[in-house]
């Protein structure tokens, strides 16, 4: 159950300002398992050449997980970093109800809610691992959801984590706007 299912369909949800980001461990991947197979394509790579991948083969992925992708680059300036979209799935950007490409996530999060994608992102980074989360929020235009997403690292030059493929698990998907 998740902070907002409690909420009436009609609760005015205008005070709540940022989502929930809950950790999961990733040997719960079995659960969803288009994620797990994200996650053998890129451990494979990483088998075939002995460093992180730069990319993940879209041919390698399931069909089904697609529209849920997004490509994101970590860019850094000065003391704060951001993410910025490389490449947006159509439901990605139908559940945002424009195009992806190009923005930040400051560009559809609020602050607070930015600031922990990001944390979770560099986190990624650091630890060079896949992360697995439950997370709710509130985009910008105040639609409200819910997920379960996968977040993988990738690097240009095998080495440095700058850019990273998450996908949400599409069954996992819920809107908790009214």
């Amino acid at each position: 159950m998740n902070a907002y299912s409690r909420l009436p369909p009609t609760a005015n949800t205008a005070w709540l300002k940022t989502g929930e980001h809950h950790d999961l461990p990733i040997s719960d991947l079995a659960a969803y398992p288009l994620l797990q197979q994200a996650t053998a394509v890129w451990q494979t790579s990483i088998e075939a050449n002995g460093c992180l991948p730069a990319r993940l083969d879209p041919l390698g992925l399931p069909r089904d997980l697609l529209p849920y992708v997004m490509l994101l680059d970590l860019e850094e300036a000065g003391l704060r970093a951001r993410l910025r979209i490389r490449l947006a799935g159509t439901e990605v950007c139908a559940k945002h109800g424009r195009e992806m490409k190009g923005l930040t996530t400051d560009d559809f999060f609020h602050a607070d809610d930015a600031n922990a994608v990001v944390t979770a992102a560099l986190a990624v980074a650091q630890s060079r691992r896949p992360s697995l989360a439950r997370r709710s929020y509130i985009t910008i235009n105040d639609r409200m959801w819910s997920y379960v997403r996968l977040i993988l690292p990738l690097s240009r030059d095998g080495k440095t984590v700058d850019s990273f493929f998450k996908a949400a698990d599409p069954a996992s998907m819920r809107s908790l706007s009214s």
